[in-house]
């Protein structure tokens, strides 16, 4: 079986599984206008919602799916108010999510999606629940799904074209959110990773 044809298997088996998944669900109201820059990207609206995250009972790794998307925090980390978006690999671990762009994928009367794809220097091993605590899987509300010729179908490293690699869509509203842990008004938010050799412009 070809890498293409497991990856449209694999988006098929997602679509059928967030048609049923009615638990960890992300809530997202209250949708403000947003003010954003290349350096300042952050949510400008004092009225936006504060979603509360647990840090002392993490989502159990068992209990995650291939290709969920997650809010997770390092363990061992200098930013203890830094949290991050990752997929759940193939191999039961989690990679983080990275960006070429701050602008949107795609817009809708309910959505506002932005594109992540995952650094293929962060795909393997990918991380732990020895390394991170997963604070939140993402509703199928605010997630979506695509595929992309790796290296865009050219250059030595996919010269036919046939290997492929998962595009993930997240609300920007989620990926701009106000978090907290609801301890002492802790508030958490999501640090995205910019890489511009991640875009293909072919």
């Amino acid at each position: 079986m070809t890498s293409t044809m497991r990856l449209l298997l694999l988006l098929l088996l997602a679509c059928t599984i967030r048609a049923f998944q009615t638990t960890n669900h992300l809530l997202v109201q209250n949708r403000p206008h947003y003010a954003l820059s290349k350096r300042d990207w952050r949510l400008k609206d004092a009225t936006t919602t504060t979603t509360i995250l647990s840090t002392d009972e993490p989502v159990d790794f068992t209990d995650l799916m291939v290709m969920d998307v997650v809010l997770f925090q390092r363990r061992n980390t200098n930013s203890p108010t830094s949290i991050e978006l990752g997929s759940v690999q193939e191999n039961g671990n989690i990679a983080p999510l990275s960006t070429w762009t701050l602008e949107s994928a795609y817009t809708s009367a309910i959505n506002d999606m932005m594109e992540f794809v995952v650094d293929e220097e962060d795909l393997f091993p990918g991380m732990t629940s020895e390394e991170i605590n997963v604070l939140s899987v993402l509703d199928g509300d605010v997630v979506g799904y695509g595929s992309r010729q790796v290296g865009g179908g050219k250059g030595p490293g996919n010269p036919h074209g046939e290997e492929s690699e998962i595009i993930y869509y997240v609300d920007r509203a989620v990926v701009e959110g106000v978090y907290s842990t609801g301890v002492d008004d802790e508030v958490l938010n999501i640090d995205v990773v910019v890489n511009s050799n991640l875009e293909h412009l072919w």
